[in-house]
């Protein structure tokens, strides 16, 4: 590539690029489109799987309705074979049979309508982030070739080059944490959801222990109105922990989940007696708890870990990015005095400052955009008004469960820092060995390195 003179005209384009790269690169959407991606394709197998459950369910309805209807068809010659009781009571066991079925069907079809509806709003926000990151990539090679021309295809300093690298390994680093904020965030305000809607079925469902059983139609209502929160709630519980799947959550584990799915699934007939429904409340009140004490547990975890994490990531990346800012600002000063031209780098510098001074505060502004994502209308609905209810005892904060590890939260990022220093010893070693000219090998692994911050690094 031809040399390139530096202008002011070339430093502003410089800072201009700078300026929106940092803006779009603090939004996080490299990662945000892959785990968009990855989220799609874990929840499209589960679609996949709850199809087959809806159809299996589907099945199961149709041959107890056909037992039901048999009976009913042969009600007089069983009647005059077994008796008046014994027949009753076989008709009663068919029913009860049908009508669990029937509530098991219907919840799956809500499981599924729920999981198409969560396909539809991830589809849509990979579509919006798509063409962001086609954006900063056209930006990002739009500086790096300004960059290439500059300092003719190589550093323009060892300390420039110890910069960028220092600086992609500090992006990496707020990146994991602020990917982990995201998740976390958002796993809070769906499990928010999930702690009002048990809350507001422990409600109902205690309701109706205390109704006069002749009062069928209330009852049927009451046991839907729980039935629909708890099953919301099971699909709250699920996609927290999808959001956080190699998390292990210290309550509301897997098979507490499964205890409750199947509680759900027996609401008509556990109201129908007074022992099985008192069963029923304790599992749905004992679930309510400790969903609560979930909640508190992830209020803990981010506010005492990974917000202040984020804060001290963002805070070195920002001083980072003001060091190899102004490095560079200082060699293409040089370079415009070399070529007999002035340059006034203190009013540079003091844009500079300005700039970043504004970017900080344009920084906690994309953060809040970054986190608390997730609305009340994209989460899995209930029937009735479960927002606002009581919570139940809050479990003393010395008896929560301790945090996850670092490594968990945010995967290995002392490997990021060992790699920045591999970098930085083998790019010394190449500048001692050859400081006349580097061959075009390195000059191609140079390149290659600019255009590291394209690289979605896995955990």
């Amino acid at each position: 590539m031809g040399d390139k003179k530096i202008t002011m005209e070339t430093i502003q384009t410089y800072v201009r690029l700078d300026n929106e790269i940092h803006m779009m690169e603090i939004k996080n959407i490299r990662k945000s489109l892959k785990m968009k991606e990855d989220q799609l394709k874990d929840v499209q197998q589960t679609e996949s799987q709850l199809k087959t459950h809806y159809k299996e369910c589907q099945d199961k309805t149709k041959k107890e309705k056909a037992d039901v209807d048999d009976l009913t068809g042969k009600g007089g010659q069983i009647q005059a074979s077994l008796g008046k009781a014994k027949f009753d009571q076989q008709m009663s066991k068919e029913q009860a049979e049908y009508l669990e079925a029937l509530n098991k069907e219907e919840l799956a079809k809500k499981d599924l309508e729920g999981i198409t509806k969560q396909i539809q709003d991830i589809q849509a926000e990979i579509k919006n982030l798509t063409p962001e990151v086609e954006k900063l990539d056209k930006l990002v090679a739009e500086q790096e070739e300004l960059l290439s021309s500059i300092f003719k295809g190589d550093y323009g300093s060892q300390k420039e080059n110890e910069l960028e690298s220092k600086m992609d390994m500090l992006v990496e680093k707020r990146n994991r944490v602020g990917v982990a904020k995201y998740k976390w965030t958002n796993g809070k305000v769906l499990l928010q959801h999930a702690v009002n809607q048990l809350a507001y079925a422990v409600k109902k469902w205690d309701e109706l222990g205390k109704l006069d059983k002749s009062d069928t139609k209330t009852m049927y209502t009451m046991a839907t109105e729980a039935r629909n929160n708890l099953s919301a709630a099971v699909q709250n519980l699920q996609n927290t922990q999808k959001y956080l799947s190699n998390i292990q959550f210290p309550y509301c584990k897997e098979d507490e989940i499964k205890t409750l799915q199947k509680a759900t699934a027996n609401v008509y007939i556990d109201m129908m007696t007074t022992d099985r429904h008192k069963h029923a409340l304790n599992c749905f009140s004992v679930t309510h708890k400790r969903s609560y004490a979930l909640l508190q547990w992830f209020d803990s975890v981010l506010t005492s870990v990974i917000e202040k994490d984020f804060k001290s990531a963002s805070d070195e990346e920002r001083e980072c990015s003001k060091k190899l800012r102004i490095e560079r600002l200082r060699l293409m000063k040089e370079s415009v005095e070399k070529d007999g031209g002035t340059c006034n780098l203190d009013a540079s510098l003091q844009r500079e400052q300005e700039e970043c001074g504004q970017e900080e505060i344009n920084d906690k502004q994309v953060e809040q955009e970054l986190v608390g994502l997730t609305d009340a209308d994209d989460v899995p609905g209930s029937e009735g008004s479960s927002k606002n209810m009581p919570p139940p005892t809050p479990m003393p904060l010395k008896d929560l469960a301790p945090p996850p590890s670092e490594e968990m939260l945010f995967g290995n990022i002392n490997k990021l820092k060992d790699q920045y220093t591999k970098e930085k010893s083998e790019f010394t070693k190449v500048q001692e060995m050859n400081k006349q000219r580097l061959d075009q090998g390195l000059q191609e692994k140079l390149a290659a390195r600019r255009n590291r911050k394209k690289r979605v690094q896995e955990e």
